[in-house]
């Protein structure tokens, strides 16, 4: 009776997932580590995506030592993964901050400062942002609306941190945000399987000889 032989993973197959998957998970830590430090709506979301884009497309080109450069474009999908990734993780961040220590109160209007006219022919509607003061809080900070208009010198119901770490938001204090949270797993999801093909890949392992 002939005995089943079992065909044993290379050496190299093995070394391309443990190398994706600490890639995958490293990155995933650090994005979120600066997010930490980072988070506002104030320009920190540009220096996380460049920050996080960049530390993977450069290690994705590491891994194209190897001519084709196959695992370099896995590496650049798993980079543009990790933009989508940070984005969300930013809006969840300062959503979350404004749900767990958000104070409501009724803000000042004091001016506008900018606008974006909402464009028919594609449907995005207009943003519109107001220079805020509430009472205790002379400081002014940005206020921006989505497909509302506000009035100058009238008093809204806002939630503003107390650390003034994230920009006021319009209404009462928000709940926890749901859609960015779910899009953070899908995102994580890719980022972890675009580094593994890329980890794989680049090692050129015997199973994937033809």
């Amino acid at each position: 009776m002939s005995r089943r032989r079992t065909r044993v993973p290379s050496g190299r197959l093995c070394a391309g997932i443990v190398v994706g998957a600490a890639a995958g998970l490293l990155t995933l830590w650090l994005l979120m580590y600066l997010g930490r430090a980072f988070y506002t709506r104030n320009g920190g979301w540009a220096f996380l995506l460049i920050a996080g884009a960049g530390i993977v497309v450069g290690c994705a080109v590491a891994f194209a030592r190897r001519g084709a450069g196959i695992g370099a474009s896995w590496g650049l999908l798993a980079a543009v993964a990790a933009m989508f990734f940070c984005a969300t993780h930013m809006e969840y961040l300062a959503s979350s901050a404004l749900h767990d220590r958000g104070r409501e109160v009724y803000g000042l209007i004091q001016k506008e400062t900018g606008s974006t006219m909402p464009n028919p022919s594609d449907g995005s509607p207009g943003v519109y942002t107001y220079a805020v003061s509430s009472p205790g809080n002379p400081r002014q900070r940005d206020l921006s609306v989505t497909a509302r208009e506000l009035e100058v010198g009238k008093e809204y119901l806002m939630t503003i941190d107390p650390r003034s770490r994230v920009r006021p938001a319009l209404g009462p204090r928000p709940g926890t945000d749901i859609a960015d949270l779910v899009w953070q797993i899908i995102c994580a999801v890719f980022i972890m399987f675009f580094w593994l093909a890329a980890a794989v890949v680049g090692f050129e392992p015997d199973e994937f000889a033809w």
